[in-house]
């Protein structure tokens, strides 16, 4: 379809016809404790340099990229399915693609509490995020 002159190509349209709000729930999943999106709550120490690997997986009901966001930090992203990056810069966000795995650094300076979540306002309302302290 065309619209003012843009032609959007729906690759999924079933899908994106039945995953709404009411039957479909966003998750981030600490794949270490199993905990999910709000009950996820990482301790941190203003200082400290930590490694994050976001998977973003496939077999999920509707795989589709994500742009994860973290707030008061700031990270390098190191590699993206193993390839390491070419281009070290300070970013708050990553798209992660679908099937993909992206490992970043994330630099521990700013203290209170913080939220992670996907910058996609359908997946961020219906509950993708979660939380992180630094102390």
């Amino acid at each position: 379809s065309t619209v003012d002159g843009i032609e959007w190509e729906d690759a999924m349209p079933m899908m994106n016809a039945v995953t709404t709000k009411a039957n479909t729930q966003w998750k981030l999943i600490d794949a270490t404790s199993g905990k999910e999106n709000m009950d996820i709550r990482y301790q941190f120490r203003k200082g400290d340099k930590v490694k994050i690997r976001i998977v973003n997986d496939r077999n999920s009901a509707h795989p589709m990229q994500h742009p994860i966001h973290f707030h008061g930090q700031r990270f390098l992203v190191l590699a993206v399915d193993g390839k390491p990056s070419e281009n070290l810069v300070w970013k708050d966000t990553v798209l992660v693609p679908k099937d993909a795995t992206v490992d970043i650094l994330l630099d521990i300076t700013n203290p209170g509490d913080w939220m992670i979540h996907c910058h996609i306002a359908e997946h961020l309302s219906n509950g993708m995020m979660g939380m992180f302290t630094v102390e």
